[in-house]
């Protein structure tokens, strides 16, 4: 199973998702559906995340090596 890059960051960062998901004004559950790779945030809340996460786009969406 393919693992989700925001969840791996959050988890590096020592990061909340209920906190992340306050500060840019989403739903947790929202939130929660990015996590699970059930939905993905568009092109503007995933630049939000990165900053409020603390790392760069790339970082955000950098391709696991297979």
């Amino acid at each position: 199973m393919k693992r989700n890059r925001i969840s791996y960051l959050l988890k590096v960062k020592g990061v909340k998702q209920n906190h992340v998901a306050k500060k840019m004004e989403v739903s947790e559950q929202t939130f929660s559906n990015w996590c699970r790779n059930i939905t993905q945030p568009d092109l503007l809340q995933a630049y939000e995340l990165a900053r409020i996460i603390g790392v760069s786009m790339e970082e955000l969406i950098e391709k696991e090596e297979e």
